[in-house]
């Protein structure tokens, strides 16, 4: 992630000019893609859904730490944003998890398994990391 504005803690209530605009959407929708800053404070974007450019930009609400409206802090997960450079030539890597059926407890393990795997990912890269799940079934052996 690279932060591309955090508001001054100096200049209190006072708007900022060097601030981006905070690109609400009139009907309240919001992208929400979300982050913490170096402090840990998470932040969530309040810019419109399906935004154009890769930047995410939150802004203050009527209880935030700021004015109503302005943004207090934007970011964006690729430098120079999707599209800027090369496309990545890395190679893909997979990694297979195999367990019995006799672990598989939760008809909704497979969707927890495979969130929790996107989860260790950046949140743009998402797109690119592909999880499958199958059942087999492996003959035992016969022992005897």
């Amino acid at each position: 992630m690279h932060i591309t504005y955090e508001r001054p803690t100096t200049i209190g209530e006072q708007i900022d000019p060097a601030a981006p605009a905070a690109d609400l959407d009139p009907t309240g929708a919001e992208c929400a893609a979300t982050t913490y800053d170096v402090g840990g404070l998470e932040w969530h974007c309040t810019r419109r859904p399906n935004h154009t450019d890769d930047e995410h930009r939150a802004a203050f609400d009527v209880h935030g730490g700021g004015p109503t409206g302005e943004v207090g802090f934007a970011w964006q997960y690729e430098w120079g944003g999707a599209g800027h450079g090369p496309s990545s030539t890395d190679p893909i890597t997979t990694v297979t998890v195999s367990f019995p059926s006799t672990a598989w407890t939760n008809e909704q393990l497979p969707t927890a398994i495979a969130d929790e795997i996107r989860s260790a990912f950046w949140e743009c890269d998402h797109d690119d990391v592909t999880v499958t799940t199958t059942a087999t079934s492996t003959p035992h052996p016969v022992t005897g």
